[in-house]
């Protein structure tokens, strides 16, 4: 190894997981800049979240940035509050490419001038769960190399989305989800009200500090010349209002749930427009009616594909022929690698539609699959490529299908089965887990077992681990109590790179401990004893 080029050894390397690529980083200083290359630095976020507002523990995290040799850093905060010390991103420079702010009471202009006036190679900035926005009209240098930015859940008006945006006159990526968008003509109106009209008004008159438009939006996204990935969720009438048509686009994201805040949608221009789209690579609609299936199928470069359909009572006859028609016409979806296609959640409860197998090339050519599956149980049978598999009605899983599952699927790297009712103590435990020797992630929801299974799960680079329903009994007496402390204590020596754990207690397990007193006991103590055993585990759920 130690002869091979560190270009070479930069291919092996990312096969591998983190973890596995700190390790070798320490082998010698030709594997420490082949792990420390810039195709790993641009996936790897740095977190600050603290657990209580602490100067001190800022510092530290700074600190630690300033000391580091990594050329280029992605981070991530949560609370960043008035008493951190903002000149971490003037200090850190040229280095920072992506920054994430998460829970921010309010950005002012000193915080955003903070960030533009040093972060020259920023390509990436989200702004998630911002409670309040102070900005003045400050002339700011923009970032050229911004070329992405996520708004979500934030009380923004018209004047504050132009001073942001104006910071990225590059934009290729823009999100923006649930930031109360308008676009019905009384309110529109009512705030500019020296508009004739409301559609073809210039983008001067919209710098309201009191709404945040459509129309605004729609004026930013017909003027951008690089724009090729777009979400928005808010209203889904600006997609079809862009003019023109932007080929450019590769990848959308639309949730078709509407609001009393958004235009009515139109579902024959928005078909209309859809089936221009040829050129999109990547598409995720929620919320989309069976019949518009059929314009979908037509996108023809789709790799990466994410549906969530409905049906309502006007075309619910009609949507086991939209449905059945969909899935045979994947097959000429070639490209196709990673596939999502599930009933909207608000359609499970009152209406039930068919679920069709499907086909044997459509299987083989995926990847990653979320679906229902059918009574054939097809996927298990034509599959074995995929490497990320969720089943939403594990409920049709019998014995044997699990058994197969597990058996079979050695590619798998993350595997979620829903509602597996069948589990019990006696299956789960003559199941061939550990065959499933690249799994990073497995979710059984409800598992409907005790916690003596965790002694047989022994996969060692097991990452996420949820378990719900779990039964945590017997724990009446202290002997049984350190049973149940022995099986996470085997689970912890078998599987040592567990960062998440979830063992959500029966309902029934949870009465009992709440009876004999020993909630406290959960919460606290033993708590403390599971971050002993896992010395990376940085989320834990017991219920």
């Amino acid at each position: 190894m130690e002869t091979l080029p560190s270009e070479i050894i930069t291919q092996i390397l990312e096969y591998l997981p983190f973890d596995d690529r700190r390790e070798l980083a320490r082998v010698n200083k030709m594997f420490y800049h082949a792990s420390s290359h810039p195709v790993f630095l641009r996936k790897e976020l740095l977190n600050y979240e603290p657990y209580e507002v602490n100067l001190n523990n800022f510092n530290h995290f700074k600190n630690m940035l300033l000391k580091s040799r990594r050329k280029l850093l992605c981070l991530k905060f949560v609370h960043l509050t008035f008493i951190d010390d903002l000149t971490i991103f003037t200090n850190l420079g040229d280095h920072i490419i992506s920054l994430n702010f998460i829970d921010l009471d309010l950005l002012n202009d000193s915080f955003l001038d903070a960030i533009t006036q040093c972060c020259s190679n920023l390509e990436k900035l989200e702004l998630i769960n911002v409670i309040d926005l102070i900005l003045t009209d400050n002339d700011r240098k923009p970032i050229l190399k911004l070329c992405s930015m996520t708004l979500n859940s934030i009380k923004i008006s018209d004047r504050e989305f132009n001073l942001i945006l104006k910071l990225a006159p590059n934009l290729k990526d823009l999100s923006i989800l649930d930031c109360n968008l308008v676009g019905k003509y009384p309110v529109i109106k009512r705030f500019y009200p020296h508009n004739s009209n409301y559609i073809d008004c210039s983008f001067t008159k919209y710098n309201s500090n009191d709404v945040f438009s459509e129309d605004n939006i729609v004026h930013h996204l017909n003027n951008f010349v690089c724009l090729n990935s777009l979400r928005l969720n808010d209203s889904i009438s600006i997609f079809y209002r862009i003019q023109p048509i932007q080929p450019e686009i590769k990848s959308l994201s639309l949730n078709l749930f509407e609001t009393i805040y958004s235009h009515p949608i139109n579902y024959e221009k928005l078909n209309l427009v859809l089936g221009q789209y040829v050129f999109l690579e990547q598409l995720e609609i929620l919320e989309i009616p069976v019949g518009m299936l059929s314009i979908v199928s037509k996108l023809y470069n789709l790799r990466h594909l994410t549906l969530s359909y409905t049906a309502n009572d006007s075309n619910y006859f009609d949507s086991g022929k939209y449905l059945k028609s969909f899935v045979e016409s994947l097959k000429n979806l070639k490209y196709i690698r990673i596939l999502s296609f599930n009933r909207s959640s608000d359609l499970i409860n009152h209406l039930e539609l068919p679920i069709y197998p499907f086909l044997e090339c459509t299987l083989k050519s995926l990847t990653s699959l979320d679906c229902s599956l059918d009574s054939n149980l097809e996927v298990l049978k034509f599959g074995k490529n995929l490497t990320n598999l969720r089943i939403r009605n594990g409920g049709i899983l019998k014995v044997e299908d699990l058994q197969l599952l597990f058996r079979n699927f050695t590619n798998l790297k993350h595997l979620w089965i829903d509602d597996c009712s069948i589990l019990n103590d006696e299956i789960f435990i003559k199941l061939p887990i550990s065959n499933l020797k690249e799994l990073i992630t497995l979710k059984i929801i409800p598992s409907n077992i005790s916690h003596r299974c965790l002694r047989h799960i022994t996969n060692s680079r097991l990452k996420v681990l949820t378990l719900t329903a779990m039964s945590l009994e017997p724990c009446s007496t202290q002997a049984e109590l350190n049973e149940f402390k022995h099986s996470v204590e085997i689970l912890s020596r078998a599987v040592p790179k567990l960062t998440q754990l979830n063992i959500r207690a029966h309902c029934i397990s949870l009465k009992t401990i709440e009876s004999l007193d020993y909630l406290t006991y959960f919460q606290t103590t033993f708590k403390v004893l599971l971050t002993t055993y896992f010395e990376r585990l940085k989320i834990l759920k017991l219920w």
